[in-house]
C-alpha cells in the first residue's frame, strides 16, 4: 500500500462504494465479507458514517445516506454546468477580448470550474480547479451578495480577511456596502483586489430552482482594461449568465 494512504480511510471508501452499488442495502456481515474488513473496524466505520448521515440504517440493513446522495448530486451538477457553459464562455471571450471563466461556491471559497482563454496574446486568469476567497474575487462577491449576505457578520467575526492588495476589502462595513452595490447593479467587480494589475467582472447564474448556482465572469490586465472599460462589458457578461441560466432550466418568471 502507498505509504501516504490511510488504511481506515481506504476501508471507509470501499464501504461507501459497496453501499452505492447495492441500493437494496447490505447487512454489517455482508459489508464485512465484501470489504474484507474486520468486524470491529466495520462497526466503528458504520457508526461514524451513520452519525454523519453518510450512511443510514434501516431494519438491520445499511444504505447510502442523505449526505452521500447530496455529494453525488452536487458532483453531477458540477459536471453538467461545466459542459453547458463552454459555448457561452467562448462567445463571451470572443466578444470582450477577455479571458472568461465559470465558478461555483464551495464554503467560503469560489472554485473555478472552467476557463476559456482570451483570443489576445496577453492572458490573465486562474486555471480550472483554483479556489479563491469570496471577498476579493468577482465571482466570489456574487456568492457573498446572493447566498451569504445574511452571514457576513458571522464570517467577519470568525475570520480575519487577508489584504492581498491595497484594494482588498477587509472590513464588514465595506463589504456590506459592496454587497448592496452588487445587488443594485446585477454584477460584481474585482478592481485589482486579489492580484495587482488584474481586473474581473462577474454576474450570477441561476438554476431551475431559481437558486444562484454559479457565477460567470471575465478577467483581464488592468493596463488594457480600465474599470470603466470593464464595466462597459457588464451587459455582455450579464447576458451570458442569463443564457446559461436558461440552459440550466431557469425561466426568469
Amino acid at each position: 500500500m502507498n505509504k501516504y494512504q490511510i488504511p481506515n480511510i481506504t476501508k471507509t471508501c470501499k464501504i461507501l462504494m459497496l453501499l452505492a452499488e447495492n441500493p437494496k442495502g447490505l447487512s454489517a456481515s455482508e459489508i464485512e465479507e465484501k470489504s474484507e474488513t474486520a468486524r470491529t473496524t466495520v462497526y466503528r466505520i458504520l457508526q461514524t458514517l451513520c452519525a454523519q448521515e453518510m450512511v443510514q440504517k434501516n431494519k438491520g440493513l445499511f444504505f447510502a445516506g442523505t449526505q452521500l446522495v447530496r455529494i453525488g448530486l452536487e458532483s453531477l451538477h458540477s459536471m453538467e454546468i461545466r459542459s453547458l457553459c463552454v459555448p457561452y464562455l467562448r462567445d463571451l471571450a470572443n466578444k470582450t477580448g477577455c479571458t472568461s471563466h465559470l465558478a461555483i461556491p464551495t464554503g467560503w471559497q469560489s472554485l473555478i470550474l472552467e476557463v476559456h482563454d482570451s483570443p489576445n496574446p496577453v492572458r490573465v486568469a486562474s486555471r480550472p480547479g483554483t479556489t479563491v476567497p469570496l471577498y476579493c474575487s468577482s465571482t466570489g462577491k456574487i456568492f457573498l451578495a446572493h447566498i451569504y449576505k445574511n452571514k457576513l457578520k458571522e464570517y467577519y467575526s470568525n475570520h480575519l480577511p487577508e489584504k492581498f492588495t491595497a484594494n482588498t476589502i477587509t472590513t464588514l462595513e465595506e463589504m456590506q456596502e459592496e454587497v448592496n452595490k452588487i445587488l443594485e447593479k446585477g454584477y460584481s467587480v474585482d478592481a485589482q483586489e486579489y492580484h495587482n494589475n488584474v481586473c474581473c467582472l462577474a454576474a450570477p447564474v441561476r438554476n431551475g430552482s431559481r437558486e444562484i448556482c454559479a457565477s460567470i465572469g471575465i478577467t483581464g490586465p488592468s493596463d488594457n482594461l480600465s474599470e470603466n472599460r470593464l464595466e462597459g462589458f457588464s451587459e455582455e457578461v450579464i447576458t451570458a449568465a442569463e443564457n446559461l441560466s436558461k440552459s440550466m432550466g431557469y425561466s426568469g418568471n
